[in-house]
């Protein structure tokens, strides 16, 4: 019997399998079973480039698109590399070659796995297999759940708040968001992880509303938020910099953002920033693989834009406000607003902490390189269009 596979099948399974490989690491490497997974990690990186490689080289058609898009992700990629790792290093590859690939299927997969892992992690923590590492203050207590930090089990589940109201859009039934809701509450109640809590009821919110209202729909599709990403960083920014303690309203700020105004304006003082990057070691409250805490003074930024500006520089950080304005005003037109509501909530999350730029924490970045192709993203559930 003759085995035949089509092109087109082998290409998407030349993705789908270092995509799915590369979440399942990036997932477990954010628990207490990195300790197990580690030693493999570059192994898998160059094993997920090599199918990448070869997915490109099959049939291989590069339009002007191709090129500028190739061009701005190996910049990219560069800035990774020297200034933030080897983990994020391979996202701008993962969304270029993604900019033909059915989106809402890549959404999908990342669904699934996020959901099953989030559960099989925070399982395994109260079965005893890996650590269950319980934080005490005199302000709170918090749950890492088998997470080497509290934020992380909290910002997947964001995540999969995002992806299933984006992929049911109106359809989402009223049980499934009662679900999202509780789940959501109930791990704000073991992590205390406040801001993105908020995020998450924010959008189970929005979608209630925008269930029963069309015109709710319309009233969200306001050509003001296409600059959100540049009026939030700039903002942050400001409000980082110029920090002064002795204000009483900036005090109150400060206490409601988590200190995050007075420690990055420490760190900035201290490291500086400049127009090109800088190769940093910042310390935060994460445990590294064996449950061990960091004892170096704690001087990590939450805030995704402060952070672009300390390690990357001003370049870039232009580069990257340029390309998500760009991207808003892309999903504008499209008139997604299901799409346009999740990226502007994704601008304020990046206030909240710079996780959204890896995949395991923001599944959407597979939507950019399509968008910037020129493709239309789906408006429904099943189905999606191509312009």
């Amino acid at each position: 019997m003759n085995i035949v596979i089509r092109r087109d099948s082998l290409k998407n399974m030349l993705f789908y399998i270092p995509y799915v490989a590369y979440l399942l690491y990036s997932l477990l490497n954010t628990s207490f079973y990195a300790k197990y997974i580690n030693s493999y990690g570059k192994i898998l990186f160059a094993f997920c480039v090599l199918l990448l490689i070869l997915k490109e080289f099959l049939g291989a058609r590069f339009t002007s698109r191709d090129g500028v898009l190739a061009l701005v992700l190996i910049v990219i990629t560069g800035y990774f590399y020297m200034y933030f790792g080897l983990t994020q290093t391979l996202l701008p590859i993962f969304i270029f070659s993604a900019r033909n690939m059915e989106v809402n299927k890549i959404l999908r997969i990342s669904y699934v796995i996020s959901v099953f892992m989030l559960v099989f992690i925070i399982l395994s923590s109260y079965l005893g297999i890996i650590q269950n590492y319980i934080y005490y203050s005199a302000l709170r207590e918090r749950q890492y759940l088998g997470f080497r930090y509290a934020l992380y089990p909290s910002s997947i589940l964001c995540n999969i708040i995002f992806l299933k109201v984006y992929l049911e859009k109106e359809n989402i039934s009223w049980l499934s968001l009662i679900c999202l809701l509780v789940a959501n509450y109930v791990l704000f109640q073991y992590t205390d992880s406040r801001l993105t809590f908020i995020l998450g009821v924010a959008l189970i919110v929005f979608s209630t509303i925008m269930k029963k209202s069309q015109k709710f729909r319309e009233i969200l599709l306001n050509r003001t938020f296409i600059w959100s990403f540049l009026v939030l960083a700039l903002l942050s920014i400001y409000a980082t910099i110029n920090y002064d303690y002795l204000s009483d309203w900036q005090s109150d700020l400060n206490e409601a953002l988590g200190g995050r105004l007075s420690l990055g304006n420490s760190t900035l003082k201290f490291y500086g920033y400049g127009l090109f990057g800088k190769t940093l070691s910042l310390s935060g409250n994460g445990l590294d693989e064996n449950g061990m805490l960091n004892t170096s003074t704690y001087d990590y930024v939450d805030n995704l834009y402060v952070l672009l500006l300390l390690r990357a520089g001003i370049i870039f950080l232009f580069i990257f406000l340029v390309a998500m304005t760009i991207i808003m005003k892309k999903i504008y037109i499209q008139k997604d607003s299901y799409l346009y509501i999740i990226f502007i909530l994704l601008a304020f999350h990046g206030i909240i902490d710079d996780l959204i730029m890896l995949p395991q924490y923001n599944s959407f970045w597979f939507v950019v390189a399509a968008l910037f192709m020129g493709r239309r993203i789906s408006k429904t559930t099943n189905n999606e269009n191509t312009e």
